[in-house]
């Protein structure tokens, strides 16, 4: 394998060994691509009894014997980020790579690893770095630059900055809201926590949650490396009353494209326990599906309807006259419930 380097304003080629750009998940070894010859790869594959399918980031190669397996990138460092998923859902489930969140997970683990195998948690810092960069620009962008370049249709960046921003936007409206206790329940990688500390530095504790500590791990060191002692991550089930109980009370309680995750029984416990809780107001956003997603691993699917029934439902179990709730067209649906100052 060659890579282009710059050298005396001449570029020359120096070989690289695939080894040294490899990692193995399991039964798959991911290859980083980045700055080599397509064409050449291919040809040595190919001359190795493989059989090559190629898409705009991927080259897939497959043989009867070991290994089985390899999948080549073309990522550059920079476009290691959170719309990755996108790119995987798009371009390897059509050849039958991607069927579930597992094989989801495989191939994030790759693709990010591969980049620097020999130190896989830079790797992922690196992740974790561009992701919030990414988040940054769009949230500090006007409305017609929503759209920023992605490298992958349907961006997961793109979608979770307009709920972010939104929840912002809400927060800042009431002093209240922008000065108390918030939950990011189901907070995943946990940029919202590290984006709420930049824009609403009032806040007096940021707790992001999550039933895998794995997850938020580059967020908690970001947040420790700035001097973010409002921020907190907890592990903890949402299933589980007597863990998000012990949590306290928050002024927001914010919910983003988490719902979907679970049956529609286990929807109503985790929404039950993120009542008990949100002392002022709940925010909840689902994304609009026909079918559940189960390559994200969804369970249920909601529309404008089912959304505005959760509303009631909500509303319902805090009292009938004690608050409102409305919904919005925002990255699939955006629900709000709030309690009246006097229903608290």
């Amino acid at each position: 394998m060659e890579e282009p380097r710059a050298v005396g304003g001449q570029r020359r080629r120096l070989r690289v060994p695939v080894r040294e750009r490899a990692l193995r998940v399991e039964d798959l070894i991911v290859i980083d691509g980045h700055r080599t010859r397509r064409e050449v790869l291919a040809e040595r594959l190919q001359a190795g009894g493989y059989r090559l399918w190629q898409t705009a980031h991927f080259l897939l190669a497959e043989r009867d014997q070991e290994p089985r397996r390899l999948l080549v990138h073309f990522f550059a460092p920079r476009e290691l980020d959170a719309d990755l998923g996108a790119c995987f859902l798009n371009e390897l489930r059509p050849a039958g790579w991607l069927a579930g969140p597992d094989d989801l997970g495989r191939l994030f683990a790759g693709v990010i690893g591969s980049s620097d195998p020999h130190d896989p948690a830079r790797a992922w810092r690196r992740y974790g770095e561009n992701t919030l960069q990414r988040y940054r620009s769009l949230l500090q962008a006007d409305h017609a630059a929503h759209s920023q370049t992605s490298p992958c249709p349907d961006s997961p960046i793109t979608i979770f900055a307009s709920l972010y921003r939104r929840v912002r936007l809400l927060l800042q409206q009431e002093p209240a809201g922008a000065t108390g206790r918030l939950l990011d329940a189901g907070c995943s990688f946990g940029f919202l926590p590290l984006l709420l500390a930049e824009a609403c530095p009032g806040l007096k504790e940021i707790v992001g949650l999550d039933l895998r500590p794995d997850a938020f791990l580059i967020a908690q060191q970001l947040a420790a490396e700035r001097g973010w002692r409002q921020i907190r991550f907890v592990q903890a089930d949402l299933c589980r009353a007597e863990q998000i109980i012990a949590l306290g009370q928050f002024d927001t309680v914010v919910a983003l494209h988490v719902l979907e995750h679970f049956d529609p029984e286990e929807g109503e416990q985790v929404l039950s326990h993120l009542l008990m809780v949100a002392r002022r107001r709940l925010i909840i956003a689902v994304p609009y599906e026909e079918q559940p997603e189960p390559v994200y691993g969804h369970r249920q699917t909601f529309s404008p309807t089912a959304l505005d029934e959760l509303g009631r439902r909500c509303l319902k179990r805090w009292g009938q006259y004690q608050g409102r709730y409305w919904c919005e067209e925002c990255a699939g649906g955006l629900l709000v419930i709030e309690r009246d100052h006097d229903g608290v």
